[in-house]
C-alpha cells in the first residue's frame, strides 16, 4: 500500500452541475459494456526511430492482406538498438483511434496496453473548503480478473492509505480519467469506503467513517443516473457513468463507473462538499473499494524496445474501443534483427581466413627468418673455413719449405763435417729437432684445415699416425676401426684434443709398458664417439702409482673436449685407455 501526504499532481476541476451538458437516454444499462464497436478505425505508422535516428517505412505496394494494413519490412542489426514504434490514427480515419493495443510477435505473447491511467483521489479541505493537498492513488492497466468486457470480468478488492496533512479539517473523494497521459478505458468501484486506523502498527481499523454501499440516488438505472451526494466533473462529461453490475441474487445494482472514449477530455466524479468527511491532521486513512478497470493510453501510443535476438517478428497493432475491443484492421510492419557484421557467418569464414592467413604468413615468416640466420651461420662458417684453409695452406707451404730447406742444410753439412763426433753430433740433433716440427707442424696444419672436419677424416689420420708410429717403434700394430662410417662432423677443437689424447696414450705405451703389440679401437655408439688403446705390456697398479704429467694430460684434455678418459691398468696385465667425446646432435658446426 503506497501513503501519500503531499500533493501527487496538480489537478484542476471545474464543478459543474450534473445536467449540464448530458443528452440523457433511455432506462438501459452502460452501452459500451454491451455492444459491439460502433465505428471501425485504422491506425498509422507516424515514426519509427532507431537508435535515435528516423527511418522511413513505406507501405506495402500489395496494399492490405488479410485485412491488415501493411508495411515493408524493418531491417536492423543487433547493435543498432533501441528501436521505437510510434502509432496513430491513419489521415484519412474517421472517427480517430480511440485506444491502442500492440504486439510483437515472436517476442510478446499477449497483447500489450500502452500508458493510461485513472487515479482515486483523496482532496484534504480547509476550513473554508479551499484544497490543502490531495493524495492520488493510481489506476493503471488491467485489474486482476479481467476477462475482456465488464460483465466477463470479476471485482478485485484494493486497498490504500494516506495520513490526513495539516490544515486539513475535510476530505472530498474524487475518481478522475484523463489529463496527460492520454487515457481511455473502463473503471468501475463498488464498496467504496473509508476508515481510520486505529492504530499505527495494526491493521485493525474502526467503523468505516463513509461507505459508498449501496449506490442511492435518481434514475440509478441509466447509464446517466444521478447519485446521491455525487457530481459529475471535468470537461469530458460523458466519462462519468454509472454501471449495472449483476449481483449474485440476479439482480443488478448501479456502481459508479468511468467510460473513458475521449483522450482529449478529462471526466470523473466528484464527491459534493456538503458529504464531504471531517477529518484530523496526523489520521491514518484506510481506503478500500471493489473494482475492476481495463485502462490504456488513447489515440496514439509508442512501443520501445531496448533490445532483440536475432530472428524475424512481426509488429501488430490493433485499435481498439475503450473497453480494448479491436475496431478495424490491425497494422502489419515485419521486423527482422540481423546479426552485428561481426556474427555473420561472412564474417566468421573471413576471420578465420584471415587468422589462417596470418598465421600461414607468419610461418613462412618465421621460417624465411630462420633460414635467413642459417644461411648467415652457414656464410660465417664458410668465411670462417675459407680464412682456416688459407692459414693451413700458408703455414703448410712456408713454414714445410723452410723446414724442408733447414733438413737439407743439415744433410749438406753432415756430409762435409769432419769425422769428429763432437761436430756431427749438433747437426745430427738439428735434422732430428727439424723433422720433429716438421710432423707437429703436419698435426697443426691438419687440425687447421677445415676439409678434415668430419669423422671419416679423423679416422683416416688416426689410422696413419697410428701405424707410422708404432711402425717406427718396432711393435705389432692392430687397428679396428670400421670400413664405412656416418657422415657425421667432428669439430677441428674436438679432433685435435682427442688426437693429442690418443698420442699420450701411445707415448706411455712406448715409454712405460714394455710392450710388443698396441691395438687402438674407434667405435661409434649413438651420439658419443669411442677410442680404446689397449697394449700388453707390464701395466701398473693405479693405486700406488705417481701421476705425472701423462695422466692429468688426458684427463685435462677430454674434459676440455666435454668428453671422459677412463685408465684400466692392473700389475702384469696391460693397460687401456677408454676415451669417449660426444658428436653434435646434427650435422653442422660444432
Amino acid at each position: 500500500m503506497t501513503t501519500m501526504g503531499a500533493v501527487r499532481k496538480t489537478l484542476s476541476f471545474g464543478v459543474g452541475l450534473a445536467a449540464i451538458g448530458l443528452s440523457v437516454g433511455g432506462k438501459t444499462p452502460l452501452g459500451a459494456a454491451e455492444e459491439m464497436a460502433r465505428y471501425s478505425a485504422r491506425p498509422a505508422l507516424t515514426e519509427i526511430v532507431l537508435a535515435g535516428r528516423a527511418v522511413e517505412v513505406a507501405l506495402d505496394p500489395r496494399g492490405e492482406a488479410g485485412g491488415e494494413t501493411s508495411y515493408q519490412g524493418l531491417a536492423l542489426r543487433s547493435g543498432e538498438f533501441p528501436l521505437t514504434i510510434r502509432i496513430g490514427s491513419a489521415p484519412t480515419a474517421k472517427p480517430p483511434v480511440v485506444r491502442m493495443r500492440s504486439r510483437l510477435e515472436g517476442w510478446q505473447d499477449g497483447w500489450q496496453d500502452h500508458e493510461g491511467q485513472m487515479w482515486l483521489v483523496l482532496r484534504f479541505l480547509d476550513g473554508n473548503n479551499q484544497a490543502v493537498s490531495s493524495a492520488a492513488f493510481i489506476r493503471e492497466g488491467e485489474s486482476p480478473g479481467w476477462g475482456g468486457l465488464p460483465q466477463n470480468s470479476r471485482l478485485h478488492r484494493r486497498v490504500d492509505e494516506a495520513v490526513v496533512p495539516e490544515r486539513s479539517s475535510r476530505v472530498q473523494l474524487l475518481l478522475v480519467s484523463g489529463g496527460t497521459p492520454r487515457t481511455t478505458g473502463f473503471w468501475a468501484v463498488r464498496k467504496l469506503g473509508i476508515s481510520l486506523l486505529v492504530e499505527s502498527n495494526e491493521a485493525a481499523s474502526a467503523p468505516p467513517l463513509f461507505l459508498l454501499d449501496p449506490l442511492r440516488g435518481s434514475n440509478l438505472e441509466s447509464p446517466q443516473g444521478t447519485p446521491d451526494g455525487w457530481l459529475r466533473d471535468g470537461t469530458g462529461l460523458s466519462t462519468p457513468r454509472l454501471f449495472s453490475h449483476p449481483t449474485e441474487s440476479g439482480g443488478v445494482e448501479p456502481l459508479l463507473a468511468l467510460v473513458d472514449a475521449d483522450p482529449t477530455n478529462t471526466g470523473g466524479w466528484l464527491q459534493s462538499v456538503r458529504t464531504a468527511l471531517p477529518v484530523a491532521p496526523g489520521q491514518r486513512l484506510r481506503v478500500e473499494c471493489e473494482e475492476m478497470h481495463s485502462i490504456g493510453r488513447g489515440g496514439d501510443a509508442e512501443a520501445a524496445f531496448s533490445t532483440l535476438p536475432v530472428g524475424s517478428f512481426v509488429f501488430r497493432a490493433w485499435a481498439t474501443d475503450e473497453l480494448g475491443r479491436p475496431t478495424g484492421p490491425s497494422l502489419r510492419l515485419p521486423v527482422e534483427v540481423r546479426p552485428a557484421f561481426y556474427s555473420t557467418t561472412w564474417f566468421r569464414l573471413l576471420g578465420v581466413g584471415v587468422i589462417a592467413a596470418g598465421m600461414l604468413g607468419g610461418v613462412r615468416y618465421f621460417t624465411w627468418r630462420r633460414m635467413q640466420r642459417q644461411l648467415q651461420r652457414l656464410e660465417q662458417r664458410r668465411a670462417v673455413e675459407e680464412e682456416r684453409t688459407r692459414m693451413a695452406r700458408d703455414i703448410h707451404d712456408e713454414m714445410g719449405s723452410r723446414f724442408t730447406q733447414i733438413s737439407l742444410l743439415a744433410g749438406r753439412a753432415l756430409k762435409s763435417a769432419p769425422p769428429d763426433e763432437s761436430v756431427r753430433e749438433p747437426i745430427r740433433s738439428i735434422n732430428g729437432a727439424v723433422k720433429e716440427l716438421a710432423s707437429a707442424l703436419e698435426e697443426i696444419v691438419w687440425a687447421a684445415n677445415p676439409s678434415h672436419d668430419s669423422l671419416e677424416g679423423f679416422s683416416n689420420y688416426l689410422s696413419q699416425y697410428v701405424a707410422a708410429v708404432l711402425r717406427d717403434a718396432g711393435l705389432r700394430c692392430r687397428l679396428d676401426i670400421p670400413a664405412l662410417l656416418p657422415v657425421r662432423s667432428l669439430s677441428s677443437g674436438t679432433r685435435h684434443r682427442l688426437m693429442m689424447a690418443v698420442k699420450e696414450a701411445l707415448n706411455n705405451a712406448l715409454k712405460h709398458a714394455r710392450a710388443t703389440e698396441v691395438r687402438v679401437q674407434l667405435e661409434l655408439a649413438g651420439p658419443r664417439l669411442h677410442v680404446t688403446v689397449t697394449d700388453n705390456g707390464c701395466g701398473f697398479d693405479p693405486a700406488t702409482v705417481k701421476h705425472g704429467n701423462g695422466l692429468d694430460h688426458l684427463a685435462r684434455r677430454m674434459e676440455e673436449a666435454g668428453g671422459t678418459c677412463v685408465v684400466e691398468a692392473a700389475a702384469g696385465g696391460g693397460t687401456r685407455v677408454h676415451l669417449d667425446v660426444p658428436l653434435p646432435a646434427r650435422e653442422g658446426p660444432a
